[in-house]
Order: C-alpha cells, then structure tokens, then sequence
C-alpha cells in the first residue's frame, strides 16, 4: 500500500468559503427573522452570534465590545427582554442543520458530526 501524503482531497478557494458563508448566514437571518418580533431584534442576534468566539469572553460587555457596539444594552436586552421564542428557534435549528449537513437515508451513524458530546437535549433558559 502506498501512502500519498500531498494528496488533496478537497479544492476550494476564498471565493467558495465566502459564498458558503454567506448563503449560511442568509438561512440563520431568514430563520431568525421568523422567530424574533422585530428586524432589530434580529440584527442584534446576528451580532450577538458573530461575536461568539474562543478569544470573547461570554458577558455582555465583551460581546457588544467584539460586536462593535457602543455599549452593553443591545446585548443585554436581547438576553434579557426582548421577546422571542427560544423554543420555536431551537426546533428550527435542527431542521436547518440537517439541511446543511445532509445524511443518506440508509446511514445509521449520520454525518459524523458531534454537536454535544453529552447527547443530551438543552431545555434551559439561562445559557445562550
């Protein structure tokens, strides 16, 4: 058996990450758009999620901080008073994943993606 170790399996260039990133947003805003009661709302969210990184710490601060907010208060209503269905949104979200990551009907193991590592389903309403 040889072994090519400058083999490569996928080609894709800036463009097409770019693309796909976009497209990927689009279904995030258009799902959120449904969800949440104003576009503002939405807005917010979609800053709140791009601001989520290893390097931000997950407070209010350094989110609108990280998410080039002049201060804290968008953040923190959106956590706190603005009114959305975190139920309905979760439900959403899995039918968009599976649509992004499709499975062959015959596959037992699925895409081989592991979203939680406890398999446990999150029912709370004090975690983002």
């Amino acid at each position: 058996m040889e072994q090519d170790e400058y083999a490569t399996a996928v080609q894709a260039s800036i463009e097409d990450v770019a693309d796909c990133t976009a497209r990927a947003d689009a279904a995030v805003r258009a799902i959120l758009d449904q969800v949440m009661a104003q576009r503002r709302s939405t807005a917010v969210a979609l800053d709140y999620l791009a601001a989520l990184s290893p390097g931000t710490r997950a407070n209010c601060w350094a989110l609108a901080e990280s998410a080039g907010h002049q201060g804290w208060g968008r953040m923190q209503a959106l956590l706190g008073a603005y009114r959305w269905d975190w139920k309905q949104l979760r439900g959403r979200l899995a039918a968009l994943a599976a649509a992004w990551v499709p499975d062959r009907e015959d596959d037992l193991i699925g895409p081989g993606i592991a979203i939680d590592e406890t398999a446990h389903l999150k029912h709370g309403n004090a975690t983002a």
